[in-house]
């Protein structure tokens, strides 16, 4: 009768170490399944990108008109209307209350706000393999977000005119552990910093180049 051969003391740590291993990968799997299952958006109303505690620029102009020529394609990459708030609706409601007319102020001169590029590119990113990639979360997508509009004023009656074009853009990587409520939650402050740097680099433009028609 032949007998198996018997597994050496080092053979025994090698199959008792890959047996944990097994163990850990089931456990990590059974982990993710219940995450996804209940992950969830952010609870309660959706965070909005807000302008209220900025003080509004009046111009000496008749009106102020708003729009934009950007059209999103609504799909991959870009993933703007995904967003609580895109670009494009931060951009609008930025200039709803910043930007206001003095209509009782006798001129004919009409200002323009266009919005030009509010896009949001997702880019997936490649994750390190083997034991690392296994036992390490990483970033595996970026979110490259801009923000860009003109303003500019006419009089139709002395020609006078000026313009300005804003600018602004950011960059944000997103975990492959990060949940649907932490990911709108990125989105969200995306948002509000790409909003904040457009706000600044406006508020310096204008105070330079269209003090001629602000009135505070």
């Amino acid at each position: 009768m032949m007998h198996a051969p018997l597994k050496s003391p080092q053979s025994k740590r090698i199959i008792w170490r890959m047996m944990n291993l097994k163990k850990m990968m089931t456990v990590a799997a059974v982990l993710a399944l219940a995450a996804c299952a209940t992950d969830k958006p952010l609870p309660g109303p959706v965070p909005q990108v807000g302008f209220s505690h900025l003080a509004p620029l009046t111009f000496n102009v008749t009106r102020v008109d708003i729009g934009t020529n950007y059209v999103s394609p609504m799909a991959a990459p870009n993933v703007e209307h995904q967003l609580p708030t895109s670009p494009q609706r931060a951009m609008t409601d930025w200039a709803q209350a910043r930007l206001k007319a003095n209509p009782t102020g006798g001129t004919q001169t009409v200002a323009n706000f266009v919005i030009e590029d509010a896009a949001v590119i997702e880019t997936k990113l490649k994750k390190s393999t083997g034991f690392t990639g296994l036992m390490t979360y990483e970033p595996t997508e970026r979110y490259d977000a801009r923000a860009t509009a003109s303003l500019s004023l006419q009089d139709p009656l002395t020609g006078s005119h000026g313009s300005i074009r804003v600018s602004a853009s950011r960059t944000m990587e997103v975990h492959e552990n990060a949940t649907l409520a932490e990911r709108e939650q990125a989105w969200v402050e995306l948002v509000e910093n790409l909003m904040a740097d457009f706000n600044a680099q406006a508020d310096e433009q204008i105070r330079t180049h269209m003090m001629p028609w602000l009135l505070n």
